[in-house]
């Protein structure tokens, strides 16, 4: 991979059968996901965007959705930028399930993060979740908002860019200062070793998922 100027670490939160991995799979891939497992733990991508002439590397974490693993996934949230909650817009139960996942990211995650709520599968005919309502909850919580269909591909790459791009406005205003906080960002330009930046963090993520493994192995 090339040299980049920001690492931005994403999570990917919401109840269990979002298409949270689908639409992981699809940013990746720009292919839909194949096979329909449950995600167990966390799984884990990279992708790269040009943003302005500036290369932005992605760090993508796909979390499970059932309640066994909310413990383990905690670790996860103060080291992310960005998170983005999902939702089901053909289920009204997952969007009631919103509030329980947004308590997690204020209890567990950095005072800086930025968060998307994301309405997905709008492929759908049939939808229990207006747009109107998932706007409003966005809008009274001070969330981006987007639509998408993780399936075909709607709206999936301009999601992932516009959180990159809301994030890139935030250190350039100041909102994200990094000289105290880099709590999900790597900066790569300005340390002469961005090679050791990136193992540093693969070592991080690593030792978090060891750790994962010792608190679920009986």
């Amino acid at each position: 991979m090339s040299t980049f100027k920001y690492l931005f670490k994403f999570i990917i939160i919401g109840d269990s059968f979002v298409g949270k991995s689908c639409l992981v799979q699809q940013f990746l891939q720009d292919q839909p996901r194949q096979e329909h497992e449950i995600t167990v733990g966390i799984e884990f991508g990279v992708k790269e965007m040009n943003i302005s002439g500036s290369i932005i590397r992605l760090s993508i974490w796909d979390t499970a959705g059932q309640e066994t693993f909310r413990s383990l996934i905690r670790s996860y949230y103060r080291s992310a930028i960005g998170v983005l909650l999902c939702y089901d817009c053909s289920s009204m139960q997952s969007f009631n399930g919103i509030d329980k996942w947004v308590q997690e990211v204020k209890n567990n995650g950095n005072e800086n993060v930025v968060i998307a709520l994301v309405c997905n599968k709008i492929d759908l005919q049939e939808r229990q979740v207006s747009s109107i309502q998932g706007r409003q909850y966005a809008v009274d919580e001070g969330f981006l908002y987007f639509e998408v269909s993780a399936l075909n591909g709607i709206g999936v790459q301009q999601l992932f860019r516009d959180l990159t791009i809301e994030i890139i406005k935030r250190i350039d205003n100041a909102i994200i200062d990094l000289g105290k906080h880099q709590q999900g960002i790597v900066v790569g330009e300005i340390n002469p070793s961005p090679t050791k930046q990136i193992i540093t963090l693969e070592q991080e993520d690593n030792q978090q998922q060891k750790n994962q493994k010792k608190k679920s192995c009986c």
